[in-house]
């Protein structure tokens, strides 16, 4: 932008950018469905995806100046976040494969509080690289941070008796202990290719029943709410209230985040210890009580206090939520397409939020909602979907993979 690109193309650029991430439904059905074997079942797409993002800023820092060439850069952009996108799902589906279920909400916990640090980083520390030292050490800096990064799935096996590469040696004992079925498994298949259809059939089978259809409904029906939270807040703090741009990014960037980071930290502990869809409740719960209570005290809002509480709190809500979410979604995708269940739930997610956004145009303006009807049609929206964990059961899914009706091999 301080290079004179105008705001058409710079929203061009945003658009190319974001493009790729709707492609996860495409990435996931081809990580169950095809894979080396040999080398475990995420670790070569892990692997090739970050390889291939390396490959991609690389060529970006051959470009020379990106300005001179938005064309260029456009693609190149697109290029980067198609493979960023694939390795977004890869790591998801090591997740769902390998982590034990008393794991899940700790671990799911962390991974969204080091995605707050790492975007963080990324905006602020890379911006601070860029102002003193130009985009061309902002991408090596990047470039040398996957390297290492790199080798957390390059040194790591998933299973005992795989390969860290395809040529390497099977060891049989080491630091994840004595060998397994995979030991054969690994050496006889290097290269696995399962038939779409078996894909599909699986699909299939995880979303007969009743725990994962209900999962797959509260995903697109709990996140409209926050959809139309998200865009109606920003213009009655800025405009109505006054308080302007920089006020509301300092109080959300920095109390927010802190909010943020603990109610995914805590949220994580709760999972494992009093359950995911207690955690969920208390979450979405708390997000969509936080709405309805907002609303329904007009007169307060021009009380910093109130008005700067409900900022805080309504992001720390929402992490614990979702990592309750994120948590029951892991717990209940399985089959051999687990990846593509996951990817699913993740993907319906995003829908609803999308339709929380585009509804906010419609309440305001043709309905004529004021914003206190419109914050109790948000919260309504959030704690309505909540009765559907009644019907909710992970012993379901667990009694499914015993009876060996799975459309598949066990994950």
């Amino acid at each position: 932008a301080d290079r004179g690109v105008s705001d058409g193309d710079l929203g061009k650029l945003t658009g190319v950018v974001l493009l790729p991430w709707t492609f996860k439904l495409i990435w996931a059905p081809l990580i169950d469905t095809v894979t080396i074997r040999s080398m475990g079942r995420r670790r070569p797409w892990i692997l090739g995806a970050e390889f291939m993002m390396a490959g991609s800023m690389l060529w970006l820092l051959a470009m020379g100046d990106l300005t001179q060439n938005l064309d260029m850069l456009l693609w190149m952009f697109f290029i980067h976040n198609c493979f960023a996108s694939l390795q977004d799902v890869a790591t998801d589906a090591l997740a769902v494969d390998v982590l034990p279920a008393n794991e899940q909400g700790r671990v799911n916990g962390m991974m969204w509080g080091s995605k707050l640090v790492g975007k963080a980083l990324g905006a602020a520390g890379m911006a601070l690289v860029i102002r003193h030292y130009g985009i061309a050490a902002s991408v090596w800096l990047q470039f040398g941070i996957l390297m290492v990064v790199m080798l957390f799935p390059l040194l790591l096996l998933e299973r005992p008796g795989e390969k860290r590469l395809p040529w390497s040696k099977i060891k049989h004992t080491g630091e994840f202990g004595d060998s397994s079925s995979a030991d054969t498994e690994a050496a006889l298949s290097p290269l696995s290719v399962r038939s779409p259809l078996k894909v599909l059939a699986d699909l299939r089978q995880a979303f007969s029943l009743v725990t994962t259809l209900a999962l797959f409904i509260y995903g697109i029906a709990h996140n409209i709410g926050w959809g139309i939270v998200e865009v109606i807040h920003k213009p009655l703090f800025t405009r109505v209230l006054g308080w302007g741009d920089l006020k509301v990014s300092l109080v959300s960037g920095t109390y927010g985040a802190a909010a943020e980071l603990g109610g995914a930290i805590v949220g994580g502990v709760l999972v494992d210890r009093i359950g995911r869809k207690t955690v969920m409740a208390v979450g979405y719960g708390g997000y969509g009580l936080a709405a309805i209570i907002f609303g329904a005290f007009p007169g307060l809002w021009h009380e910093e206090w109130f008005a700067k509480g409900y900022l805080i709190a309504n992001p720390g809500f929402l992490a614990m939520g979702s990592v309750g979410f994120l948590s029951m979604a892991m717990r209940v995708s399985w089959t051999t397409a687990a990846a593509t269940v996951f990817t699913i739930f993740m993907t319906v997610s995003n829908i609803g939020h999308v339709l929380g956004n585009k509804l906010v145009g419609p309440v305001r303006e043709r309905l004529g909602l004021t914003y206190e009807e419109t914050f109790y049609l948000a919260g309504a929206t959030i704690l309505i979907p909540l009765l559907l964990l009644l019907v909710m059961n992970q012993g379901q899914v667990d009694e499914r993979k015993r009876s060996g009706k799975k459309g598949g091999d066990s994950v």
